[in-house]
């Protein structure tokens, strides 16, 4: 079987439309979102709509529960709290209360969903580090755990040692991130997303590019903070 998965959209609708038309993905017979739909971009709206209708499960980012009320703004940034208050103002009371019941993770399989740190998912942990990592793997024994959050495509190995590989199998793996959607923090702009094989035991993180123009024009259209828009390009 093939599995599409995508994390850290951000209310980045060119981004998205991108990765879900790429042509290797297209052939996935499931599509796993990670998380934080919203937040950042300026088209939260039609970003939850077409993962409401693509993906089979969908876990909670730490964004999505700020724009449901679910956690305070005050845990955030000022730029992420200014684009979730304004996220809030301009989202139906159905996205609100679809974004309220999201489970903070899932499992299918042998694979352990969430958007940021298995051990905790409630936490918002960034994995970035080997201890972090070896607490996840730890704390979800027999399983491979599926992760968002910090925007860098990457995996862990049983041993807590990480790669950023662009392709690679499951038989020493334990926890691989997604990468960022809308919202790329590895210096290439490009959208990412990961598409695993279960069949062949493998996995691959797809790069696909995208108009930042346009999206980054939706992001002044709304009079968001620059630095929002401004970051697409980079990918920092």
């Amino acid at each position: 079987m093939l599995i599409r998965i995508i994390s850290d959209i951000h209310s980045n609708y060119q981004a998205l439309e991108a990765v879900l038309n790429d042509p290797l993905g297209k052939d996935a017979e499931k599509t796993f979102c990670l998380g934080d739909i919203v937040g950042y971009g300026a088209d939260p709206s039609s970003c939850i709509e077409m993962v409401r209708q693509e993906c089979d499960i969908v876990v909670s980012g730490n964004h999505d529960a700020g724009a449901a009320g679910r956690v305070s703004l005050d845990r955030y940034n000022w730029e992420g709290a200014t684009a979730l208050r304004w996220t809030r103002s301009i989202l139906s009371q159905d996205d609100k209360n679809w974004l309220s019941l999201l489970p903070y993770f899932a499992d299918y399989e042998n694979f352990f969903l969430c958007h940021s740190y298995p051990a905790d998912p409630e936490s918002w942990t960034y994995v970035l580090r080997r201890n972090h990592a070896l607490e996840s793997i730890n704390a979800r024994q027999g399983y491979i755990s599926l992760i968002g959050h910090t925007h860098l495509p990457g995996c862990w190995m049983e041993d807590g040692n990480y790669t950023d590989a662009s392709k690679g199998d499951f038989s020493k793996v334990r926890l691989v991130n997604a990468g960022s959607v809308g919202q790329p923090r590895d210096r290439d702009p490009r959208a990412a997303y990961l598409l695993i094989d279960t069949e062949a035991g493998t996995w691959e993180h797809r790069r696909v590019k995208y108009s930042i123009d346009d999206a980054a024009a939706r992001i002044k259209e709304e009079a968001l903070p620059p630095i929002l828009w401004e970051r697409l390009y980079s990918g920092f």
